[in-house]
């Protein structure tokens, strides 16, 4: 079963939005691209360098606590929202 985090990941990806901003269980959030996930033993896991400890953090999806979208460099966050909200639109047209 597709838990709530995994399955809003996919309408942001099928929307264009496929790199997102993680926020994990502890406080911290880290960038991560559809493509570096994986699924491990039915479980999707994303695959998130850790620079400070000099590893590769593998990290049940499932246990993310929410997800954002990095605006571009020079993009007002604000702003951005629209830009966002009409993606998801018109994917949500595109499925009905």
């Amino acid at each position: 079963m597709t838990d709530m985090i995994e399955s809003m990941w996919i309408g942001l990806r099928d929307a264009g939005l496929p790199e997102v901003m993680l926020y994990l269980p502890d406080g911290t959030a880290s960038r991560c691209h559809w493509e570096d996930t994986a699924v491990l033993n039915g479980t999707r896991v994303a695959l998130l360098g850790d620079q400070d400890r000099g590893i590769v953090r593998i990290v049940p999806v499932a246990s993310c606590i929410g997800l954002g979208i990095a605006s571009p460099k020079g993009v007002d966050p604000v702003g951005y929202r629209a830009v966002v909200r009409e993606k998801l639109l018109l994917q949500k047209r595109g499925a009905d």
